[in-house]
């Protein structure tokens, strides 16, 4: 049902519209660049929404148009402009020479080559650059394909490579306020009578709670409109207008807009503005909101007819940015007026951008980007139970907000990191550590802020986990509350789930009124999503509509699990089977692993408690995957041990390994909880059959190598190579960590070795491959050298290597004798070839000083009497390392030990750049030659071989590390 609308829209709001005359609006298309080929274009488009379309192309007489409407948007000299207006001619003159054609069609990345080496001054290239990727979404638009996210990606970097480039030679991209609030930066501006013909912008609505006059939201264009999301959530409300002739049936009055310049005022559109103005026509209306909000989020496209009244709302504390097209060739009005009050008289908005540069402004649309890019991927990993994923990405999404200068409101997005670190460590029963940042994050937050919902929430199962139950249902209630006076209806069905679990808790498993309280509750739950899930079209193939279908679906799987346990506790166990049955098969089409093994756990425990022992077991023992005592042990609490204690009576497998490569006892080490652990391993005695306290103590030991490896890496690592980008010194940093953690830690010390080298100058007098005990000619001093830490004052110089090279190669002689087995042949072959690769590196790298380079080979550097600290390290040695060196031959690709360091360094060099990779290939005529190993080189390790299959453990081992490197 339609309703006046007197104030239009609610709230902070910025706005732009267009008017509909008769009333009837269409207007409106949301095309996502990431849904299939049903997307909700005028026209029907079509394409493939992955990749770049390699049909639409650019002709010579297009990019010259794009081109003039650059010159006036940028104010090129016309001493810069017309050697590119000649070099876009005289390419097309020579194509139609060639190939008689009137004129050229090249793709976007033709023509930037073409520029390259066309055109000598920089300045020129960025030009056409972003008149290339201006051009390109010219033709996507005109032809009704919509902009995959890379076509979308491709121009916003063509356009923020020219507005972010220092110009010299007198061209320049300047922003002005608009109106509505947001700043402007034109790119390509073309009239024609005064009037728009076509005008390309950069759209940027800073956190800076500056929205514009609300009282001016809702207005018209002249020219049909298109936007293409960048970064940051808009929302998109649009409206009808029928004319009145009183002021008591009047909500608005139409305005007249005019703009003013260095020149004149005048109802002539100019592209650099100094001000508008608005002024009342006496014309009244009523206003109408007819659709709306239509939510845009990065990589969407919506477009708005000519002659249609529309308003965008941005939220003042958070960034928006679009670009955005007026197109008179799809649409012309010459009557496009705004709506303001009735009663008032004119506006005046000033243009005046207030210092901020369009390249600063560019600037913080790529870091939003990024991290927005960051955060979809950890919520990605999150909706998997892919948690170690999740928190990288998480984690590398605050960096952002910490360590880039101006990123824009940082506080706000780093609160929303939190809330999701939060979750992800609770997942990883790092109780205290989330409970310490959802803390904080609430006490930085506005009583009434919408995170503030979901925060109070995650805090409350923490503390339910903790068994503090009393803080976690205060929580709850908080959490509860905020929605309520936010009306928001999802998050009160989530609050009141979680206060019916924790009512369950507090009364015990007994009967009485908390219980039946729980019951109440949990119904509600279940009740509030099925009627949230109804109101979605199951079928609809948009992305967001599928997410919600999903996340609904968890929800009530949630809630039915919960219940069946209440059920249980009332006695009434047909009813518990029921539903936890009814939470199993929600979990069919669920990608959460963690939420299907908890719907295993609670059907399998109605089912054990109705005495059918052997059909609880099949929920028990999945197949593969994720377990019911998996999923307890990654996050231990008092409630979980009690379920865990039930599955060991059981006879539940402890040893079923997961989709990440870990087991319970895995989970239950690295969360540090002994009393689960010791559960695990009295589950494991049960089941394990020869050499039971070997085997255990076996399992024990690499569980205690993943936490000191997960520990150390995540922990202590990653954040210097998240801060590489900035820090020259950034491996040498990154030794210096690792040796101060491992001088601080025993333990990790007893498990991990240290970076250890042979000078290189040692290493070419030496004569052959090394072995670890060997010592210096003539002296009784270690040949190898140990990378030492802060800590570790014994008047030795921590630094006497400042790079490092770690060669990767194939032992061609094992040797007679097991106590001095050797890689190398009698001729010392591979000790040869190292030689030379070292050669041919220096000359390509001549800065790196030979007197201060360490090599790092494993018959050295790893202890051969002692080699398991040295093998469990293998990952972050390499990762300390600035080049790895292959010497390559017909069996190297073939090697199991070979294959996982080539993966450990194409993992850290795809991710921080940083790290280099060689492949020594031999040849008889010089020695052998260097070459760049592939950027793209993929490594599958099950088949490869080994020389003891013994070692096959220790390299799946170092696989799965090596994924976690990323």
């Amino acid at each position: 049902m339609e309703t006046p609308h007197p104030n239009i829209p609610p709230g902070n709001a910025e706005f732009r519209g267009q008017q509909s005359t008769s009333g009837d609006v269409d207007a409106r298309s949301v095309v996502p660049a990431e849904s299939g080929g049903t997307i909700d274009d005028p026209n029907g488009t079509g394409g493939d929404v992955n990749g770049r379309d390699s049909e639409c192309s650019i002709s010579t007489s297009a990019l010259s148009r794009v081109f003039r409407g650059v010159v006036v948007a940028t104010k090129i000299p016309e001493e810069v402009a017309a050697p590119i207006h000649e070099w876009i001619s005289s390419y097309e003159s020579k194509e139609s020479s060639e190939h008689d054609a009137t004129g050229t069609n090249l793709g976007p990345e033709e023509w930037c080559k073409a520029a390259t080496s066309g055109l000598s001054h920089e300045d020129s290239k960025q030009l056409v650059r972003a008149a290339i990727g201006v051009a390109f979404l010219r033709e996507k638009a005109r032809r009704s394909q919509h902009a995959t996210p890379a076509d979308l990606a491709m121009v916003w970097d063509l356009v923020r490579g020219a507005i972010t480039h220092p110009m010299t030679t007198g061209p320049c991209f300047t922003a002005s306020r608009s109106s509505q609030g947001f700043l402007a930066v034109p790119l390509c501006s073309l009239l024609k009578d005064g009037n728009i013909d076509e005008l390309y912008r950069f759209h940027i609505w800073l956190p800076d709670g500056q929205r514009g006059n609300l009282d001016f939201a809702v207005h018209s264009h002249q020219a049909f409109a298109q936007s293409w999301i960048l970064a940051g959530v808009g929302r998109d409300y649009q409206y009808k207008f029928e004319p009145v002739t009183s002021m008591e049936d009047a909500t608005h009055a139409v305005y007249a807009l005019s703009w003013a310049d260095d020149k004149n005022t005048s109802t002539t559109y100019k592209t650099h503005q100094t001000s508008s103005t608005v002024v009342n026509t006496g014309k009244l209306g009523r206003t109408t909101r007819t659709s709306g909000p239509s939510v845009h989020t990065r990589d969407m496209s919506y477009y708005i007819p000519s002659a249609v009244f529309h308003s965008t709302e941005v939220a003042p504390d958070t960034l928006h940015a679009t670009l955005f097209v007026f197109d008179s060739h799809r649409g012309f009005v010459k009557d496009a007026p705004v709506l303001g009050p009735k009663d008032s008289e004119s506006s005046t908005q000033l243009r005046d951008p207030a210092g901020v540069t369009p390249a600063a402004l560019a600037n913080m649309v790529e870091t939003l980007r990024s991290w927005e890019i960051l955060m979809e991927q950890g919520k990605q990993h999150s909706e998997r139970a892919e948690w170690e994923h999740a928190l990288r990405a998480f984690n590398k999404a605050l960096n952002l907000c910490t360590s880039v200068p101006d990123f824009p409101n940082a506080n706000r997005y780093k609160h929303q990191v939190f809330g999701h670190l939060g979750n992800t460590n609770r997942r990883f029963g790092r109780y205290e550590h989330a409970r310490d940042i959802l803390e904080r994050a609430l006490a930085e937050m506005e009583p009434d802020s919408p995170e503030r919902i979901e925060f109070s929430g995650e805090l409350g199962v923490v503390y339910r986990h903790m068994n503090r139950l009393e803080d976690a249902k205060r929580a709850f209630e908080d959490q509860y509350n905020t929605a309520k006076r936010l009306s928001n209806e999802r998050a009160q069905c989530r609050a009141v789930g979680n206060l019916g679990m924790v009512n369950y808790q507090l009364s015990g498993q007994s009967r009485g009124p908390l219980l039946d309280l729980a019951i109440e509750q949990l119904t509600e739950r279940v009740t509030s999503v099925r009627r949230l899930k109804a109101a979605l079209d199951s079928h609809s193939s948009d992305p967001s509509q599928r997410y919600l279908l999903n996340t609904f679906t968890t929800w009530e799987m949630v809630g039915l699990s919960r219940l069946s346990l209440c059920y249980t506790a009332r006695g009434e166990g047909d009813q518990a089977i029921k539903a936890a049955s009814e939470g199993v098969e929600l979990t069919k089409k669920s990608a959460d692993s963690t939420a299907i093994a908890m719907s295993r756990l609670f059907y399998g425990r109605a089912l054990l408690l109705d005495g059918q022992h052997q059909e609880a077991l099949k929920q028990f023992n999945p197949p593969n995957g994720c377990t019911p005592a998996i999923a307890l042990c990654k996050e231990p609490s008092e409630e979980h041990r009690s379920y865990l204690a039930e599955l060991v009576d059981a006879g539940a497998d402890m040893d079923v390994v997961d989709e990440q490569g870990y087991k319970a006892l895995d989970y239950a080490v690295f969360n540090g909880d002994t009393a689960t652990e010791m559960l695990v391993l009295s589950g494991l005695r049960q089941q394990l059959k020869d050499n039971v306290e070997v085997e255990v103590a076996q399992r024990q030991n690499e569980a205690k190598l993943r936490k000191g490896y997960r520990e150390l890496f995540q922990d202590k690592l990653r954040p210097v190579l998240l801060n590489s980008n900035s820090n020259k010194n950034a491996l040498q940093d990154l030794r210096r960590v690792y040796a101060d953690a491992l001088a601080e830690d025993s333990e990790k010390a007893a498990r991990f070795d240290v970076l250890k080298f042979v000078r290189y100058t040692d290493f070419l007098s030496f004569g052959k491959i090394p072995r670890s005990s060997d010592k210096l000619p003539g002296s009784d001093g270690p040949l190898v050298q140990r990378f030492r830490s802060n800590t570790q004052n014994d008047g030795q110089s921590s630094d006497t290597a400042d790079f490092v090279i770690f060669f990767s190669y194939r032992w061609i002689n094992a040797g007679s004798k097991t106590s001095r087995d050797t890689p190398d042949d009698s001729n010392n072959r591979q000790y040869k070839r190292m030689l030379n690769a070292i050669e041919n590196f220096l000359s390509l790298h001549p800065t790196v000083d030979s007197e201060r380079l360490g090599i790092w080979i494993d018959h050295a550097c790893v202890d051969q009497d002692k080699p398991a600290p040295g093998v469990a390290a293998l990952p972050m040695i390499i990762a300390q390392c600035n080049a790895l060196i292959s010497l390559v031959d017909d069996a190297y690709h073939s090697r199991a030990w070979c294959s996982v360091e080539v993966m450990m360094v194409q993992t850290l060099r795809r991710s921080y750049n940083l790290h280099m990779w060689y492949e020594h290939v031999p040849s008889d005529s010089d020695g052998g030659t260097l070459r760049e190993g592939p950027i793209d080189w993929q490594v599958v390790m099950k088949d490869k071989q080994l020389t003891y299959e013994s070692d096959r453990p220790k390299v799946l081992f170092l696989e799965r590390q090596s994924k976690l490197l990323g």
